[in-house]
């Protein structure tokens, strides 16, 4: 299938593209086959006027550290802390450098860093919390600039591109996932995922190539 959409009102979104979720960092959180959607993320960014990116940007000590990676997954009960994982992503690691080949990150047109707080791990762009009522500001930026469809990409497809395409439907976007451009921590989670998001309304291609520019008359 193919998918048209309107340069001017489609921005992109980049999900956590960073080293920490790569077999570079295989002490935190590497998920099979992400070095490869660098391409298709580039060719994401062809499809639309703005190019966002979120980065998980940790403290060294968290309250979801895991004590090994055997306790990953399990419970916190924290109010914004879900469940445990191994530490990923701290600030002035190469675990929260972006993937080699991706712009620098100021030359995205808005950047999201989060769980930045030791007590919060949150997922998607769009909110600071687990309850998503404390606003990034992704949403007024996309709003602000006539944004109204999202093509997204990023690490990982089942937690954090989820939640933010989720998020993204729930705030009136229409969404189209680039399954090319994401890997899942979890593969045998993908079709449930991907059976989730198209219940939600999310269109979902399978590479850069079934999204197409409308052409003006």
């Amino acid at each position: 299938m193919t998918v048209q959409v309107n340069y001017q009102t489609t921005a992109v979104i980049d999900v956590d593209p960073e080293k920490g979720f790569t077999e570079l960092c295989p002490n935190e959180l590497p998920v099979a086959g992400a070095l490869d959607i660098v391409p298709e993320l580039l060719n994401n960014h062809t499809k639309g006027r703005l190019k966002l990116v979120s980065r998980d940007l940790h403290p060294p000590k968290a309250a979801w550290d895991a004590e090994s990676p055997a306790n990953m997954l399990e419970p916190v009960g924290l109010p914004n802390v879900d469940i445990k994982w191994n530490r990923h992503c701290v600030l002035g690691t190469p675990g929260s450098e972006l993937l080699d080949g991706l712009p620098p990150v100021l030359e995205y047109d808005f950047q999201v860093n989060k769980g930045m707080d030791p007590d919060a791990h949150p997922y998607g762009i769009f909110f600071h919390d687990v309850a998503d009522t404390k606003t990034t500001g992704a949403n007024e930026f996309l709003k602000f600039n006539q944004i109204d469809t999202l093509v997204i990409g990023g690490l990982a497809l089942d937690f954090c591109v989820k939640k933010s395409v989720e998020q993204a439907l729930a705030l009136g976007f229409n969404v189209i996932v680039n399954l090319a451009s994401s890997r899942a921590v979890m593969p045998n989670n993908v079709d449930a995922v991907i059976a989730e998001l198209k219940e939600k309304g999310a269109i979902l291609v399978n590479s850069s190539d079934e999204i197409i520019i409308e052409k003006l008359a």
